[in-house]
């Protein structure tokens, strides 16, 4: 049990952050239980969430392998093998449908079953673009994020004549600043998301940066890196198809 505990702690302590359609994971916490997972699998499902039918789609999957993004085509029902306590990230890009994205640790059990119901197009859609981060406090985005940034231009590729809103969030529970400095710095970050969008070939156009300042914070009183993480994040909305 404490190799295990071990083994999870050092690895919470490598991971930062990762809700609208996906929601937020929480820190994977550290099981009371003595079982350890030696095989474990993940199966993805996917399927129109209005029709409540499988629909094939190409899947994405992030930490199957360190080096790169893997890319399974037509899915519908899919299994393979995964590393335990590891944390993914599984995209899914459609013509006609949402974006969609989980970051999450896989359930402790020896199947860990992924669900992604994509959202059929339509105006208010809202939903987290995972892994876009900013280098500190800065409005310049971490280079890591540029995988995720390809992602969202292809899907606005996919789907030429949808426009969204691109919605910066701030961790701000320090109240001796103001509204304004929070939101004025979410504006700002959303912005540097749409200024990348256009100069890799998306029409301005298509795109409105907006602030929500600290006021949707997911933890108002974030007390762990974590959390804090989890306040600072970017959000899509579709705004005219």
């Amino acid at each position: 049990m404490k190799a295990k505990q071990s083994v999870i702690a050092s690895f919470l302590l490598s991971v930062a952050f990762g809700s609208a359609q996906a929601q937020f994971v929480e820190e994977k916490k550290i099981s009371d239980s003595d079982a350890y997972i030696t095989y474990q699998e993940m199966n993805i499902t996917v399927s129109d969430a209005s029709a409540n039918a499988p629909l094939a789609a190409d899947v994405r999957v992030k930490g199957l392998n360190p080096r790169k993004i893997v890319v399974m085509e037509d899915v519908k029902d899919t299994t393979f093998e995964i590393k335990n306590y590891r944390l993914y990230t599984v995209s899914c890009l459609e013509r006609g449908y949402m974006y969609y994205s989980e970051k999450f640790w896989p359930e402790e059990s020896t199947l860990h079953k992924q669900e992604i119901k994509l959202q059929p197009l339509s105006v208010g859609l809202k939903t987290d673009v995972r892994d876009i981060t900013f280098l500190g406090d800065k409005t310049e985005i971490y280079h890591k994020s540029r995988e995720t940034l390809e992602e969202l231009i292809e899907w606005m590729k996919l789907n030429p004549t949808v426009k969204i809103a691109v919605i910066g969030h701030v961790n701000g529970p320090d109240q001796s600043k103001s509204e304004r400095f929070y939101r004025k710095a979410s504006e700002e970050r959303a912005q540097s998301v749409v200024d990348y969008l256009v100069s890799h070939g998306i029409d301005a156009s298509r795109l409105v940066a907006k602030g929500a300042g600290n006021t949707e914070m997911i933890y108002a009183n974030p007390t762990t890196d974590w959390q804090a993480e989890a306040n600072r994040r970017i959000e899509i909305e579709v705004v005219s198809l």
